[in-house]
């Protein structure tokens, strides 16, 4: 594996591991989970920007959207 590739690999666990702990609250109905492994419904939006991620979650309980975008 080359030296990249594995820094690479070690800046996605660590991206993962700060997420996995982060808490997100609905502003509409207080809903409130993780960001990943939760009912919150993610869908990842293109952006024209390079390095950057925009996430649409979306509240299982009412249905409103809030967008996190996240710069790499």
């Amino acid at each position: 594996m080359s030296g990249f590739t594995e820094q690479h690999e070690k800046g996605v666990r660590a991206f993962t591991e700060s997420l996995e702990h982060k808490q997100m609250t609905c502003s509409s109905c207080e809903f409130e989970d993780s960001v990943l492994h939760s009912e919150w419904r993610a869908h990842v939006e293109p952006t024209p920007k390079s390095e950057h991620i925009k996430y649409r979650f979306t509240s299982p309980d009412c249905h409103s959207n809030k967008i996190v975008e996240i710069d790499m």
